[in-house]
Parts: structure tokens; C-alpha cells; sequence
């Protein structure tokens, strides 16, 4: 276990491309220590009259923090002691938080030029490991067409290093739609990038009608404290969240999993359905069935006859996750010892199930155990363990960037999930159902504009707000069917 845990953490340096900076590293941590000494005892000089370039803007509970650094507020480097008392500021503000994943948000606003994001790089460049190894993006704001065109990265490492996890966001806007952001973020912002880019009155827009939304919520559930502000930034979802977003029931199997398995539970029939996970459903019919969800409101969720949507939405979960259920990290594992992988199957996805983050790994045990209860109905429905894998291999692996090279690595995928789905055939999975009744309450947090007196198919019908996706002729088909 402590070679796999080793080998893990050399993948991970690996992935974010620090082994050609080795040597540099070791250098800089030595340095650093020198750097924290005069952290705890610099004073900033009493020129030094700019506001702070640096400020942590997410919480410190937050599962990922984000930095924003303001371009125009760090001096220029001829103005040697200003220089280093915003040097000291990125030290003093990181450091203590150093070991967490972050990203970096720097404000090219107003800049005409890339020298000052070349100086950040080339001090960032002089910081030890760990402010590498924990980075997950760099995104430039309001970059110019200089930036962009990529003047700004030269042939050295540490450039180099930042070229490969950079991206751009050209408005506040954009900035927004980032699984991180929060509304507040925009009160921290200084006057001249709020100048600069106006797109952030759409964003405060967007707040009001958010903000109405949930005092029309809390007004028709009676409940003043519904949710936390912050959590009404974004549209309610059901599907496409990141896994820690989603309610859990107290095994910590998202509670909607936890439905759609026990919809097959409470009607073991419907797993001899001919091509079950294997065939499509109606999407109109998915996204009543996600509309149900939503609401908890198992009991119409039992009440759906055609088995290949339910079946259909639990597969989706799995692929609009935000990030896979088996990470980009070890996807990129996987194709990168590909060769050492084939020549021991077993052992490399056992390798896999160590280095799986604990809550993804309970939830793919969960998964499998179910989908092989799937799998001993083969006589009826036909779905062998290489049939589910070759379902569910694109579902639980994919790359963070598409290309068509990914083509070739299918097939192993689908021999792992082939492997792990007969490895963990006789996981209990039943253990980690819970019980529930058939009129759950509506869970607020889950989806927070929604009455909690949804109480028939009509009512269900309305969440569907893509009039394209439901027409009349369909609803009343469904209405029709689940009466």
C-alpha cells in the first residue's frame, strides 16, 4: 500500500508537469525558508502606498480556495522595497493554506502590456513546490490580444508550467459562470475593473431575480431560512453538479442514486427488461423523471413504467458529472502506463480503487454491487458484464480534454470496468440504501425554488421549463400513462 500511495503522489506531480522543475524546486524551498524569516519580521515600508495586489476570496472551509491578484496594484519592480512588501503580502496570504488545492484568478485590467504578468510568473517561478503542486488553474482576466497570442510564454520552465494550466476569461460575466464564484466576490473588486468591465451589473441582474426567486420560495414553504445566500448564485440543477454538491443520505450515497436503485428494489422484475442500461429512452420522459427527482417525490418515481428512463438517468448522473466519477488524474494515469497496465489488469485496477478518493470509491462499490444484481438477470435482459462495461466504461472514465486519440483507449477502459464490476460482485450495496417512504418532504437545499406541494403529474410537468423538450401531445401521453 505505501509503494501505491508513493506511486500515486509521483502521478500527481507528474500531471501537473513539475519533474522538469526538480531542481529549481529544491533550490527555491531553500530559499523560502529564508523568505518566511523575513515574512515574520518585514515591514512594509512606509511608501508603500498601493492597495493589497493579493486577497483570498473564498471561504476557508471552502472545498477550494481562490486568490485574486490585481494586476495593477503590484509596484513596479524599480520601486525595490514596494516590490518586496507585495511579495511578502502572497507569502503571508498563501502560505498558511499552502497545502490545499487553489486557483488563481489574475486581473489583467487595464494592463497594456504583459510585463506585469511576466514579473508574477518570474516571482511566482522563485516559490517552492508545494504553490505548483497544489495550483489546479490559472485563469487571466481581461487579457489583451499580447497575452493571448502567447508573447507572454517563453521557452523556460516556469513559463512553460503556466502555459499548460492557463485559461482565459474575457469578462466578469464568464468569470461567473466558474463552479467557484460567489456573488460576494464582486463587492471586493475595485472601482476601475468594475469601470473596465460592466458585464458585472448582468451578474447583479442575475442576483435580484435570484434573490426574488427565493423570497417567493420562502414564502411559499414558510421557511426564512431556506438556504445560504450564496448557494442561490447558480441555477438549481439535478444532474452536472461535482459529487460533494449533491445531498447524501447517511451512508453518503447522493440521495438521488439512492432513489433510482431502489426504484429496481422495490420492482425486481424490471431488471429483466431486454437491454436494460444498453437501450435509450424518450428524453422528454428523462427529464420528467429528473423533475421528480429534484423533488424527491419517490412516489411518482415508482410509478414510471418504462424502466429504460430510470435506467437511462442513472447512467447520465454519471456522465455529466462535472468531473468524472474516476478522476481526470487517474484517467490520465491509466493512459500514461497503459503498457504496464495490460500486462496486470487485477492488479492495476486494485491500484486504482487505492487511489480513488474515499467518497468516489464508495460510490462506485455502491454502483457495482447494483449493477451486477443487473448482470445475474443476463438470461432475461442480456446484459452480460462485458455488455455493462462497455456502457458504463465512457461513463465512468473520460478525459478532462477530448481528442480523438481517446478513441484508443476504449477498450482498456471497458476491460477495467469488466474486472472491477467481477471483483466487487457480491459488494452489499443494499447496506447503503435508506429507508424512505413514498412522500419524502421537499428538501429545500436540494432545489430551492420549488414548492414542496407537488403532489401530481401536472405539477411535475411544469418544473420542465424547455417547452421543447415536453410539448402538449407528450404530456398528455404521460398523463395518459401514469394516471
Amino acid at each position: 500500500m505505501d509503494q501505491s500511495l508513493n506511486d500515486a503522489e509521483a502521478f500527481l506531480k507528474q500531471k501537473i508537469k513539475i519533474n522538469p522543475l526538480k531542481d529549481q524546486m529544491i533550490q527555491n524551498q531553500k530559499n523560502y525558508e529564508i523568505q518566511l524569516q523575513v515574512a515574520h519580521y518585514f515591514k512594509k515600508s512606509d511608501t508603500y502606498t498601493k492597495k493589497s495586489a493579493i486577497k483570498l476570496m473564498s471561504n476557508e472551509n471552502d472545498e477550494q480556495l481562490v486568490y485574486f491578484i490585481f494586476g495593477e496594484h503590484i509596484p513596479d519592480q524599480s520601486k525595490k522595497q514596494d516590490y518586496e512588501s507585495f511579495k511578502i503580502d502572497v507569502i503571508e496570504t498563501m502560505h498558511p493554506r499552502i497545502d490545499r488545492f487553489f486557483v488563481i484568478v489574475f486581473f489583467n485590467t487595464n494592463m497594456m502590456t504583459a510585463s506585469t504578468l511576466n514579473d508574477f510568473k518570474d516571482f511566482y517561478g522563485t516559490l517552492p513546490e508545494k504553490y505548483f503542486f497544489h495550483m489546479k488553474k490559472f485563469i487571466v482576466l481581461h487579457a489583451n490580444f499580447i497575452v493571448k497570442g502567447g508573447g507572454i510564454f517563453g521557452m523556460n520552465e516556469i513559463k512553460s508550467f503556466f502555459k499548460k494550466i492557463t485559461t482565459f476569461a474575457d469578462t466578469l460575466l464568464i468569470l461567473s459562470k466558474e463552479e467557484w464564484f460567489r456573488y460576494k466576490m464582486l463587492a471586493a473588486l475595485p472601482e476601475s475593473v468594475k469601470a473596465y468591465d460592466q458585464s458585472y451589473k448582468d451578474i447583479e441582474n442575475q442576483r435580484k431575480k435570484t434573490v426574488l426567486r427565493k423570497q417567493q420560495t420562502q414564502q411559499a414553504v414558510g421557511d426564512d431560512d431556506i438556504d445560504s445566500d450564496d448557494n442561490f448564485d447558480k441555477d438549481s440543477k439535478i444532474l452536472g453538479l461535482n459529487l460533494h454538491e449533491y445531498e447524501r443520505n447517511k451512508f453518503g450515497i447522493p440521495v438521488i442514486l439512492d432513489m433510482l436503485v431502489q426504484y429496481f428494489e422495490k420492482q425486481p422484475e424490471k431488471l429483466q427488461t431486454e437491454g436494460i442500461f444498453r437501450k435509450q429512452a424518450a428524453v422528454y420522459e428523462e427529464k420528467v423523471v429528473e423533475a421528480a427527482l429534484a423533488c424527491q417525490k419517490v412516489g411518482f418515481l415508482n410509478k414510471v413504467e418504462n424502466a429504460h428512463t430510470i435506467a437511462c438517468v442513472f447512467k447520465q448522473f454519471f456522465l455529466k458529472l462535472k468531473e468524472p466519477l474516476m478522476t481526470y488524474q487517474l484517467y490520465d494515469w491509466v493512459v500514461q502506463n497503459k503498457p504496464q497496465i495490460e500486462q496486470d489488469l487485477e492488479v492495476s485496477v486494485q491500484m486504482l480503487f487505492d487511489y480513488m478518493p474515499e467518497m468516489n470509491r464508495e460510490i462506485l462499490l455502491f454502483s457495482l454491487g447494483f449493477l451486477y444484481s443487473v448482470i445475474r438477470e443476463q438470461e432475461h435482459n442480456l446484459m452480460t458484464a462485458y455488455n455493462m462495461a462497455v456502457v458504463f466504461g465512457p461513463n465512468f472514465f473520460r478525459s478532462e480534454v477530448v481528442k480523438m486519440a481517446d478513441l484508443g483507449h476504449v477498450t482498456l477502459f471497458v476491460q477495467i470496468v469488466q474486472i472491477m464490476l467481477e471483483q466487487k460482485k457480491d459488494y452489499d450495496y443494499k447496506k447503503m440504501l435508506e429507508k424512505r417512504s413514498d412522500n419524502l418532504n421537499f428538501d429545500a437545499s436540494l432545489v430551492p425554488f420549488l414548492p414542496d406541494d407537488l403532489a401530481n403529474l401536472d405539477d411535475i410537468l411544469d418544473m420542465v421549463s424547455d417547452k421543447n423538450v415536453v410539448n402538449e401531445t407528450e404530456r398528455k401521453e404521460l398523463k395518459a400513462r401514469y394516471k
